[in-house]
């Protein structure tokens, strides 16, 4: 041996399109005034063309029409970078909670205000078992002083644009971000509840320190030791109104419309439920109120409406396979940075989905999935709430079903708190375990990265063959992992792709259809994949099929 090389910074991983276990933060954080960007960031910064540098003698050595992160004039290519403003509208790969807290502000510091929800969100992520997040920071977190428009203006912000346009990254912008990241499997907004909470109130046990009256003088004796309490805020973390549900459903909307078109359909939006505005924190520690339940199942009603006879869609309200609901908010080692202590689940359920993806197979139920660092939730919820019912649900009719039919719940158990159910908001049986949802996005993931390698061959028989030997091969290893249900390989699954998959139209315009039928495991219905390449383009286009009961 020669030398001894000792690397301080691993370089930026490559992008993996197959991954599931990958999540992207859109938020609000500080950015630190003295971040400097390690040299493996800047070089990925700048082979994806958000660098410039500052204009020398009116001239900029590095720059690209897309860039929004400009940086000291004399900096050179493999070097660090100063950013001469705080970066923002930019996606940063993060691969540890120290990189993170090398260039944002974690929360609890003389700035903050206790909003610090993505920061929070973050640190859980990694504590669960992430790996791998892209942040996209967009302004600072809310301050008391922020005026209603401000914050309008920020949530508007975290919004992608409405002329969407996956090759056009000049109008990536807040979660448009996602068009660049194709790696990405689950989206995270923390600070959704805080920006459309329309009245914040005062917190409950959390008095503000007041001056009592006139100075008076005192006679000097020396100081008693203290002891340093935690940190309070005189704030109450949000809560809603009916009505501030119904406009956070509809940003919610927004972001679903946008994950709805193209590959984004194989991400999953991954949000906290936020808490009605009469919730009694401290009452409901130990013996919620029936009026909190009916509040849930209100807004459920409201929001999540549930499809009638001949519905044939994936989406009603905010009922839909591509959103998760986390409930309620939670208490870790690191949420005393915020408003009452209290954090939005959305952190931790993704970083549980992320390890559940790394560990068991994404498309696995996270329930067996032990969270780390969570000592407490807002509300422990009756136990017919949290209870699966022994008798199958009766869907369109909006009978009141268990909340944890509806939203992924965390709770006590014998052993700890833990995530008691893994389910999308899906108003259904199809689609509605979140495992479900995760199983179809591998497959259009994975046949999505086939289609770009075979996007400018000729269409025929000889590709037709190709492709189904590809895709039997990708099912019948999830066969294997138990991620289908079937004695039998054709029990479980069948792969189509042939003259009978496409019409004449299809074969004049060299597209190429494959369909993919399968049984999920622990599913009643057979779900229909239909996967179609043109292949005299430059991309490849999965679209999903509605299940069909059997």
């Amino acid at each position: 041996m020669s030398r001894i090389v000792f690397e301080s910074e691993r370089p930026i991983a490559q992008v993996d399109p197959v991954r599931a276990d990958v999540a992207c933060f859109v938020g609000l954080v500080r950015f630190l005034p003295t971040a400097s960007i390690s040299p493996a960031l800047m070089q990925w910064l700048q082979a994806q063309g958000w660098i410039r540098t500052a204009p020398q003698n009116g001239v900029s050595t590095v720059d690209s029409p897309y860039a929004r992160v400009t940086v000291q004039s004399d900096w050179t290519p493999g070097a660090a970078g100063q950013p001469t403003s705080a970066i923002a509208d930019v996606p940063i790969p993060i691969e540890n909670y120290t990189a993170f807290t090398a260039l944002f502000d974690p929360g609890g510091t003389a700035a903050s205000f206790g909003t610090d929800y993505l920061a929070a969100a973050v640190r859980t992520f990694f504590a669960q078992g992430g790996k791998r997040c892209y942040i996209v920071r967009m302004d600072d977190p809310v301050t008391p002083s922020d005026t209603p428009n401000l914050r309008g203006n920020k949530l508007q912000s975290l919004l992608p644009s409405t002329d969407y346009d996956i090759d056009n990254q000049r109008g990536w912008h807040g979660a448009g971000h996602l068009s660049g990241l194709p790696e990405v499997s689950f989206l995270a907004m923390p600070d959704l509840p805080v920006l459309c909470a329309s009245q914040p109130s005062g917190a409950k046990g959390v008095e503000p320190k007041l001056p009592g009256g006139p100075a008076q003088f005192e006679e000097c004796s020396p100081p008693a030791p203290t002891i340093t309490s935690p940190l309070q805020y005189p704030a109450a973390a949000p809560r809603f109104t009916p009505d501030d549900y119904v406009a956070w459903a509809g940003t919610v909307q927004q972001v679903l419309r946008y994950l709805s078109q193209g590959s984004l359909r194989e991400m999953l939006l991954v949000a906290s439920l936020p808490m009605p505005q009469e919730t009694d924190v401290a009452a409901s520690q130990g013996n919620p109120s029936e009026s909190l339940v009916q509040d849930l199942h209100d807004v459920i009603n409201k929001v999540m409406p549930e499809p009638g006879d001949g519905w044939t869609g994936l989406e009603i309200g905010i009922s839909t396979a591509f959103l998760q609901l986390g409930y309620p908010w939670i208490k870790t080692s690191g949420s005393d940075v915020l408003l009452e202590d209290l954090e939005p689940p959305d952190g931790a359920l993704v970083g549980i989905l992320a390890r559940n993806a790394l560990t068991r197979g994404t498309f696995t139920s996270a329930v067996k999935v032990q969270p780390a660092e969570i000592y407490d939730v807002s509300t422990v919820l009756p136990a017919e709430e949290v209870t699966v019912p022994d008798v199958p649900l009766v869907w369109g009719d909006n009978s009141v079903k268990p909340l944890i039919e509806r939203i992924s719940l965390f709770g006590p158990t014998p052993s700890g708190l833990a995530l008691l159910s893994d389910v999308t908001t899906y108003a259904g049986e199809s689609y509605r375990p979140g495992r479900i949802h995760r199983l179809v996005a591998v497959i259009l993931r994975a046949a999505r990265t086939l289609g770009d390698r075979i996007v400018f061959e000729s269409n025929g028989p000889q590709l037709w063959a190709r492709v189904r030997s590809a895709l039997h091969q990708l099912m019948l290893r999830l066969w294997q992992l138990n991620a289908l249900d079937g004695e039998t390989v054709q029990d479980a699954f069948s792969v189509r792709c042939d003259s009978s998959t496409m019409t004449q139209n299809d074969l004049d315009n060299g597209r190429l259809v494959a369909i993919i039928s399968f049984n999920a495991a622990s599913t009643i219905e057979l779900i229909h994949v239909t996967m179609a390449l043109e292949t005299s383009g430059t991309t490849s286009q999965a679209s999903l099929v509605l299940a069909e009961a059997v």
